[in-house]
């Protein structure tokens, strides 16, 4: 894990964000209580998960992108960490020659919120898993995650239902957004209701729903093309969104898979902005709302289909082309979905590795000459038409 902590400035009051007890979740030496060096400001604990799954390599700059745009408005750096051991209301204890110790760290009854960037099953214990959603839904409190945290804690339905939804699939475009609610702070950073965005894009599924999360960004569908289309018929390519989880707040960015992502001006100010709404800094009304009906008409407009050779019998019963790597396909990308369904897409040889990557998240087994074979073989059969 990567732990950053930072305090962001108290800028007005607002609910959701229960004030802490002096001394609480406080060690000192030995487990003995410290003072706070910043009363009466606000806290954030962000932590990205690096142990399972698949490891993103913008996870580094996204922490320290996020510790930096707490300072620039006024909050200072308190802690960086390497494991999850604050995701906890109990005493956090030593390990190795400190082990049965208590040990001087300000655990969650510290924090007013969590930036989150897991990814695959994660490490937490269940009575951490439990204490995580009693953090945000009981005591209200912030949570905010950032791209990776769509394939997080897959196995967890809790934290899926938390959050708003799981990711499906993602593809690498510039896009346009449409700014769906003006709004919610820090939505209009690019100065305008539409604007085109270069990301990896999440494609969202169940439990994602419009009728419990507040959409504020999502993907123009037209601007998309047709195979990443494909992947929601319904149009619906929600990329922010915010909601209420009992008494808390849920913050849901689903860009950030490059580094550019996170040095961008805008994605910033839009950051920060919700991560202040997040601890109950700034208000905004987060009500979920349907898909705009002028959208979902377009969507169901049919496309023109382009001409396409008939399909040989053979070809139809076995859409694999013969050609090295075939079986290792059969066996990779049979584990997560059904053949036809894994080469539905079609893609560069970058959005085949980010697809295989993403079948890995998901539990599909191979070693990495078998994921290579896989990406070359899918990136010379199913790539760009």
């Amino acid at each position: 894990d990567a732990v950053v902590a930072f305090k962001l400035a108290a800028q007005g009051g607002g609910t959701g964000t229960a004030a802490t007890a002096p001394g609480q979740g406080r060690g000192g030496r030995g487990g003995a209580q410290q003072p706070d060096p910043w009363p009466g400001q606000k806290h954030l604990l962000a932590v990205a998960d690096v142990l399972t799954g698949s490891h993103h390599d913008s996870i580094s700059h996204a922490l320290a992108t996020v510790e930096q745009i707490g300072r620039k408005s006024g909050a200072d750096m308190t802690m960086i960490r390497t494991d999850s051991q604050l995701i906890t209301k109990g005493q956090v204890a030593g390990v190795g020659r400190y082990e049965g110790r208590g040990v001087n760290a300000r655990t969650l009854s510290y924090y007013d919120a969590i930036f989150m960037l897991p990814s695959g099953y994660g490490t937490l214990t269940d009575q951490q898993k439990a204490d995580l959603l009693s953090f945000v839904r009981d005591e209200g409190k912030g949570l905010i995650v950032g791209h990776a945290t769509g394939v997080a804690f897959t196995d967890w339905p809790e934290f899926g239902e938390m959050v708003g939804g799981y990711m499906d699939s993602e593809f690498n475009a510039n896009a346009r957004v449409i700014v769906e609610d003006p709004k919610f702070p820090g939505a209009m950073a690019w100065g305008s209701p539409t604007f085109m965005f270069d990301d990896q894009h999440p494609v969202f599924k169940a439990p994602y729903s419009r009728d419990k999360v507040h959409v504020i960004m999502r993907l123009d569908s037209d601007s998309l093309a047709a195979q990443n289309r494909a992947r929601r018929p319904d149009g619906d390519f929600p990329v922010v969104w915010a909601r209420q989880y009992g008494k808390g707040r849920v913050f849901n960015v689903g860009w950030g898979h490059p580094e550019t992502t996170w040095d961008d001006p805008h994605l910033q100010t839009m950051m920060l902005e919700g991560i202040k709404w997040a601890m109950g800094v700034t208000q905004a009304d987060v009500t979920p709302r349907p898909f705009p009906k002028s959208a979902a008409a377009q969507a169901a407009a049919p496309a023109a289909a382009p001409p396409q050779a008939a399909m040989s019998e053979t070809a139809a019963k076995d859409p694999l082309p013969e050609d090295v790597g075939k079986s290792t396909v059969q066996k990779i990308c049979g584990d997560c979905h059904a053949i036809e369904q894994a080469i539905s897409i079609r893609g560069t040889e970058r959005d085949w590795k980010d697809t295989v990557d993403l079948m890995i998240d998901r539990g599909a087994n191979g070693t990495p000459e078998e994921l290579q074979t896989v990406v070359k073989y899918l990136s010379k059969h199913f790539g760009p038409k």
